[in-house]
């Protein structure tokens, strides 16, 4: 019996040093490493300072049937016009331009 107890002292202080190195098991789900920055986007115009300002566009004016017939019946009272003659120059003149 007191060889049990002393076999059982013995394992008691002998062990101990021994679980103060234990490591734990690698773990299966490691952090992964950080992934690297990505890289800068293409300048394409160079910076906003450096390049030429948005031009507006402006579309060239229409000239639609209204505004000739409106201009044939400004020429034709500037020549003196009234009337079925004023009309009738205004419809050959809208028609012909």
């Amino acid at each position: 019996m007191i060889r049990l107890y002393s076999a059982l002292v013995v394992c008691l202080l002998a062990g101990q040093p021994v679980f103060g190195q234990f490591t734990p098991p690698p773990v299966l789900n490691p952090i992964p490493a950080p992934l690297p920055p990505p890289t800068p986007p293409p300048i394409i115009n160079g910076p906003l300072g450096q390049s030429p300002p948005p031009g507006v566009y402006y579309p060239p004016s229409l000239r639609t049937h209204s505004d000739r017939t409106i201009q044939c019946q400004h020429e034709g009272s500037s020549y003196g016009l009234r009337g079925r003659k004023l009309q009738a120059y205004t419809r050959s003149c809208a028609n012909a331009n």
